[in-house]
């Protein structure tokens, strides 16, 4: 199992750390343990918090999450592909003139 350990910092000036850690979950993997971090500071007067996240991936390869998502974006895809293929026969003229053919 592997694992890394990531900080996300929150405060005022907004977030550090949260699309790293939200590419990581995207990716398969998954929140080991979260803990608050002591010391984080103040921006401006105002709170800052901070976190420390450890993130583990079991196996090699991707989730079963991710393996759906990837093939449906690639039906997706095919789909628009398909259809823009279609469109393309239809679409002729400047929509002025009537169709040379009936519309089915």
């Amino acid at each position: 199992m592997t694992q890394k350990a990531l900080i996300v910092r929150t405060g005022p000036d907004g977030h550090e750390g949260l699309k790293q850690l939200n590419r990581h979950l995207e990716k398969g993997w998954r929140v080991a343990t979260v803990r608050p971090m002591g010391g984080a500071g103040e921006a401006g007067g105002a709170p800052c918090h901070a976190a420390l996240v450890v993130l583990e991936q079991r196996g090699e390869g991707p989730t079963v999450a991710v393996e759906a998502l990837e093939r449906a974006e690639s039906e997706a895809q095919s789909v628009v592909e398909e259809i823009m293929r279609d469109v393309g026969g239809l679409i002729d003229g400047n929509g002025t003139e009537p169709p040379d053919e009936p519309l089915r």
